[in-house]
């Protein structure tokens, strides 16, 4: 007979609980000392009242992500608290709002509490903008370059966003949303001749649609595959010293009906497929997450490092607003990680050319075994 399962525990059971916790704390610091931060008793009485509030929802947000990392698909979360993971490192700005007030207002123990996140917020932050140390094998190492490029499916300048793929002259493109109608743009501007080697999902009409061209030769491992609800595109990339494998996909965005809930099926399906990859591995693409959701660190737990993070750019965004937001981009949604074998030399973002996203442009080494 087949064992019945466990169903997931909500996490806005685990996030209750934290602000629960949060919130007693000025209560019970009350009971054991009755001048800690008395409400309505000192100077600005609704600052405690405000301050705790927002204490208590960030460590809910906090106290969630981390128990959703250990607990390893135990734990279900909504949109609402994954676009707050996204946003944590924005949302983690209020704290230190939180301490400078209360310290000036004299309630010592929210401001205590504040700086406490403050520290989580350093924690988390500092390490997206210090380069990671140079391994050995990388000097003298072949390298390749690879674009990625979320080109939007109503990109209002194709000719504009296709003609810088071209021109970029790298090894390597990631094309996502790669419609029909773009991929014939494409072509048109010179995409034919400088990229004849490709591998497309079939389903060109979807907004999801990935598709991976270079000038290179392409291995025997290059395909497009479907597993469960998770479709992406493998291409082996041939060169005279290693091959490198490229995972390309668009996992579905949070935003679209049930999107939340096919995500995160489809990183489920990616982190069960990556451990069966060897030698030098990419995974690029639009992730339709920033790297802050525990999904994305259980991909990075496979022995995986974001790319950009490790050359220090880790806080440098590619999503915006809108396609003609001039103000630039807010999160990092597109992503390239690396395995062991594979290394970011240098990084750039490129111009948006009427997307709602910025192309970047990574080079990378390749160890040969």
């Amino acid at each position: 007979m087949r064992a019945r399962q466990t169903p997931p525990l909500p996490g806005y059971v685990a996030a209750l609980l934290a602000a629960a916790l949060v919130v007693a704390l000025p209560l019970v610091a009350q009971h054991v000392d009755e001048s800690a931060d008395e409400f309505g008793t000192q100077r600005f009485a609704f600052v405690p009242a405000i301050g705790w509030l927002v204490c208590a929802a960030l460590a809910a947000v906090i106290f969630t992500r981390h128990v959703q990392i250990a607990a390893h698909r135990t734990v279900r979360v909504g949109s609402g608290l994954a676009l707050a993971y996204d946003a944590l490192p924005v949302l983690l700005l209020f704290a230190w709002v939180i301490a400078v007030i209360s310290a000036w207002t004299g309630y010592l123990l929210l401001m205590t509490s504040a700086l406490a996140l403050c520290v989580y917020h350093v924690a988390l932050v500092a390490p997206r903008l210090m380069a990671d140390s140079t391994p050995s094998w990388v000097p003298g190492a072949p390298t390749l370059t690879l674009v990625v490029a979320n080109v939007f499916v109503d990109n209002q300048t194709p000719d504009a966003a296709a003609r810088q793929l071209v021109r970029s002259r790298a090894d390597v493109v990631v094309i996502v949303e790669s419609t029909t109608d773009f991929m014939a743009v494409f072509d048109a501007q010179g995409g034919a001749d400088t990229y004849p080697n490709r591998i497309v999902d079939p389903d060109t009409g979807s907004d999801y649609a990935v598709a991976v061209v270079t000038h290179r030769p392409l291995g025997p491992r290059s395909k497009f595959l479907s597993i469960g609800a998770l479709r992406v595109v493998l291409a082996e990339i041939e060169t005279d010293d290693a091959n490198l494998l490229i995972v390309a996909l668009n996992p579905m965005a949070t935003f679209d009906s049930g999107g939340h809930e096919t995500w995160t099926e489809q990183l489920q399906a990616l982190e069960d497929f990556l451990p069966t990859l060897d030698g030098p591995v990419v995974l690029a693409g639009d992730l339709n997450s920033t790297r802050f959701r525990p999904e994305f660190e259980r991909i990075m737990a496979l022995g995986y490092t974001d790319a950009i993070d490790a050359l220090g750019k880790g806080l440098s965004a590619s999503f915006k607003l809108a396609a003609g937001n001039v103000l630039g981009g807010v999160v990092r949604l597109d992503h390239a990680l690396t395995n062991a074998d594979v290394h970011g030399v240098s990084m750039k973002n490129l111009k948006a050319c009427g997307s709602d996203h910025l192309p970047f442009q990574l080079d990378v080494a390749i160890r040969v075994s």
